[in-house]
């Protein structure tokens, strides 16, 4: 098998591009059959997706410990991640690097507003708030796109999903620690910041699945990252961000975040995303305060309260009940994309 004829992570087959009217356009595989994941992996994967993720707070408090900038790690770590992806896709999937030029305002919408303006807002949330009053606004977010997806992608409403949405909602609060009302800050601008990262993070989900239909996560993995970059350096000011003097230490930092939760946690997701519903991933992604938390712990030793162990059950307990229901009518897998 040659390396174009195999997604790297060996996850998906690549589509193979046909010519048709002397254009090339993404198509099904041709002679290979596309390896399928069950519903177990997909979950898995979306389970560590979210846990990937967690580990942006820790390492961007580091980071910053470490004399860098939020700007620079928001710029640097997609620059980053945009030339791994990039890289390897080059080397083992070179169909992936195309995509229909009508498509290629849609992905810079979906990457500026789902990628870059979100980074913005949650940091800058964080900081005209607190840490407890961003997480409580993002994570909103699955109930978003549970309601948006049975209207846009053709979703059902189950009981599953309406008893583990309110139960990992309260767990994430539990787990932020928003029991502690001298932890929650209020400030218009910043709620107005949290309340978009909620609505950007739904967005995400629900416009990953759309892409992902016509594309392989490879694609959408590096147009993402890539197109996130024009709007971060006009946002981070690029005279100061373009060339920051940093240590070796704030360098590796930088370069872990890109690493764990901008390029594996990605291309986890996105692979996840096509096996399973939008709603059902987004809710499964509730586990991420939960690995920041763990996370916490190990690296800077952070203390636990019991009404956080209370949250971070109420989190698992809210995944066990969203498998625990199986459906004959659960969305099918999705292979390669549809032969137009």
């Amino acid at each position: 098998m040659q390396p174009h004829e195999r997604s790297w992570l060996l996850i998906f087959h690549p589509s193979e591009i046909l010519r048709r009217g002397g254009r090339l356009i993404p198509g099904p595989t041709i002679g290979v059959e596309p390896l399928r994941i069950s519903k177990n992996i997909a979950y898995t994967l979306m389970i560590l997706a979210a846990a990937a993720w967690g580990t942006s707070g820790t390492l961007t408090v580091l980071a910053i410990d470490e004399g860098t900038t939020t700007g620079v790690i928001a710029l640097y770590s997609e620059v980053f991640s945009a030339a791994m992806f990039f890289a390897i896709i080059c080397l083992f999937d070179r169909p992936s690097l195309m995509i229909k030029r009508e498509d290629v305002l849609p992905f810079l919408l979906f990457s500026t507003i789902t990628g870059a303006l979100f980074s913005v807002a949650w940091y800058n949330c964080i900081d005209m708030t607190s840490v407890t009053t961003a997480v409580i606004l993002l994570c909103s977010y699955p109930s978003i796109v549970t309601v948006a997806s049975v209207f846009l992608l053709g979703e059902k409403m189950t009981l599953a999903k309406a008893v583990a949405l309110p139960v990992t909602f309260i767990g994430c609060v539990l787990v932020s620690e928003a029991y502690d009302l001298e932890s929650i800050r209020l400030n218009a601008l910043g709620i107005g910041l949290g309340v978009f990262t909620a609505f950007g993070a739904a967005a995400y989900y629900i416009y990953g699945k759309k892409f992902l239909k016509r594309y392989t996560p490879n694609t959408v993995a590096l147009y993402f990252s890539a197109m996130m970059l024009p709007a971060l350096v006009v946002i981070t000011d690029p005279r100061k961000s373009l060339m920051p003097s940093l240590s070796a230490n704030a360098w590796l930092l930088v370069f872990l975040i890109a690493l764990i939760p901008c390029t594996v946690g990605f291309f986890m997701s996105m692979v996840a995303l096509r096996r399973i519903e939008a709603s059902k991933a987004s809710i499964m992604a509730s586990v991420e305060p939960v690995a920041a938390v763990a996370l916490a712990v190990l690296i800077v030793s952070e203390a636990v309260a019991g009404l956080q162990l209370l949250g971070v059950a109420l989190v698992l307990g809210g995944i066990v009940i969203l498998r625990m229901v199986r459906r004959e009518d659960d969305d099918a897998p999705v292979e390669a994309p549809a032969k137009r």
